[in-house]
């Protein structure tokens, strides 16, 4: 991830992005945090290429991602 990137998430809080994890996942997924000093961002998870490690759930959580985990991110407009 880059300074870049960080950039986007931070100016995203509210918004949806795409994510592009180092595992091949790609997501997209509304912001809600991010925090440098621990180097994570929360979010909502809208989709994923990797539905099937995700439990399926009445109500959906916040999840956590490691600023690490995350290869690049992407601004996302809706159509």
């Amino acid at each position: 991830m880059t300074e870049q990137d960080l950039g986007l998430l931070k100016a995203s809080i509210d918004k949806v992005v795409r994510i592009v994890c180092r595992d091949g996942e790609k997501m997209l997924a509304k912001i809600h945090a991010v925090s440098e000093e621990d180097q994570d961002v929360i979010y909502d998870l809208v989709s994923t290429t990797k539905e099937s490690q995700y439990e399926k759930l009445d109500e959906q959580p916040a999840f956590l991602i490691a600023f690490e985990n995350i290869e690049h991110v992407e601004s996302f407009k809706s159509s």
